[in-house]
């Protein structure tokens, strides 16, 4: 994964909650633009459901999932 793709998802006008899909089949919630954090190029750190605090490489983001409009409702 690209920093600037996920930037892209990020910086939306009218930012839309996606989720990062780990190569590991995991996958984080991102809720809100000011919940991700970037370290270097290449490290995110993303801040999820109170305190808890996921740190990915990118490397290992295999996908941005995006809600449906049917999902969105």
């Amino acid at each position: 994964m690209r920093v600037a793709t996920m930037t892209k998802a990020l910086n939306k006008r009218k930012f839309i909650p996606f989720e990062l899909v780990l190569d590991n089949a995991r996958v984080i919630r991102i809720k809100h633009p000011e919940c991700v954090m970037f370290n270097e190029a290449k490290t995110v750190a993303v801040v999820a459901d109170g305190e808890h605090l996921h740190i990915v490489d990118l490397d290992h983001v295999s996908n941005l999932a995006m809600p449906t409009k049917a999902a969105v409702r």
